[in-house]
């Protein structure tokens, strides 16, 4: 399995195979081009202006830049060089975060392995097929062959979180702030962690955040950096690829305006399902809670189906609940199967409407983990990240 993932990753994450006319790192171009709006003294969050310079730049037609303004730094390294150099750079980065949602894996079997006493060798094996379905699943070959960063911000988040687990409050603080690039992926952590009053970890997160965002701040000022980047969101999601019924923006919101069902938010629910989850948190083991906490993200914040990649983390706590039990191993397979079978087959069967199945599923996983994955007895929970 984990050679089969990484032959996969490699063919349609790097290699590009059946990716029509698009090439490889071609997301990374809206970074390239404000980075160099932003080493002129202008700023990227006009969006008349960054679409001529996408235009002038790169021969792209493209939406408004979407990301923060502690983007800046990622921003302005990747413009440093070429567009080619550019775009070989977000394909290393983006390598470096799988392996490093590979070592948080490690990292929290090794501090939380079972819940129960386990037989090494099936932790390892269990371990292996996570890791597998990291590399395999089609969501990170998507984020490597476009040049998204959701591998990058959720690599530094799950680092976060397991240095949270350990009481390192100031590193976890930093790499939560360095996560912020994509706020969507980060935002129901962060109230985790004031729920759980960890100051110093929100102040240093913060802090990272304001430092990061220092260079658009002295070059446009608060009006064009912060209060600008709020304002174009508005412009970005009007764009046709990120209109709430688009078939690649993920979530229930998504999936009720496919049927005509507009709400004007569902963030409330984010939150009450975020304040119910901590509630039940010393029921759970805490370095696995980060799963269910980006689930909630995806289903109700904002995404696009690639950033599901990082959710394959849930894998290990799944496999383990189902030891012994073929009917929760059969739901987790069958969720897995349908969160993950490729859209464009759905439409070539002209059933492009199953493929909004996905959040169906997803629901109904994490409703499986909330139930399967419940520590049995006070003596053998494990403190959650508190």
């Amino acid at each position: 399995m984990l050679l089969l993932a990484i032959v996969a990753l490699t063919l349609f994450g790097y290699a590009g195979l059946a990716r029509g006319p698009n090439y490889f790192s071609f997301d990374a171009l809206y970074f390239y081009v404000s980075g160099e709006m932003w080493e002129k003294g202008t700023t990227p969050y006009d969006p008349a202006a960054f679409k001529a310079q996408m235009d002038r730049i790169v021969n792209i037609y493209s939406v408004s830049y979407a990301y923060p303004p502690n983007s800046a730094p990622f921003a302005l390294s990747l413009s440093a060089g070429s567009i080619r150099v550019a775009q070989v750079i977000i394909g290393a980065i983006n390598l470096a975060a799988i392996l490093g949602i590979l070592a948080f894996v490690h990292g929290a079997i090794r501090q939380e392995p079972s819940g129960g006493d386990v037989p090494e060798r099936q932790l390892r094996a269990a371990e292996i097929v996570t890791w597998a379905v990291i590399i395999g699943n089609p969501f990170t070959a998507h984020v490597v062959w476009m040049g998204q960063t959701t591998l990058f911000s959720a690599a530094f988040l799950l680092g976060s979180w397991l240095l949270a687990s350990r009481r390192l409050d100031l590193l976890a603080g930093i790499l939560l702030g360095i996560a912020a690039i994509k706020p969507q992926l980060v935002f129901l952590t962060g109230i985790w962690f004031l729920l759980d009053r960890r100051w110093q970890l929100v102040a240093a997160s913060a802090l990272t955040v304001v430092l990061m965002s220092s260079w658009p701040l002295w070059v446009n000022g608060l009006e064009g950096s912060w209060l600008a980047w709020i304002r174009s969101l508005t412009d970005y999601k009007d764009g046709a690829y990120n209109a709430l019924a688009f078939k690649h923006v993920f979530g229930l919101r998504s999936l009720l305006a496919t049927q005509d069902v507009l709400i004007p938010s569902s963030l409330p629910v984010a939150l009450l399902c975020t304040l119910l989850l901590y509630g039940f948190r010393r029921h759970y083991q805490g370095i696995w809670l980060i799963g269910p906490l980006l689930a909630l993200s995806v289903l109700f914040v904002y995404a696009h189906d690639y950033d599901l990649a990082p959710l394959a983390v849930m894998a290990f706590p799944l496999l383990m609940a189902a030891r012994g039990r073929p009917l929760v191993m059969g739901a987790i397979v069958l969720s897995a199967f349908v969160i993950y079978f490729p859209q464009r087959i759905w439409e070539s069967l002209d059933l492009a409407e199953f493929a909004r199945s996905r959040e169906v599923a997803l629901l109904a996983l994490l409703s499986l983990y909330l139930a399967v994955c419940r520590v049995a007895g006070p003596e053998k929970r494990s403190e959650a990240v508190s």
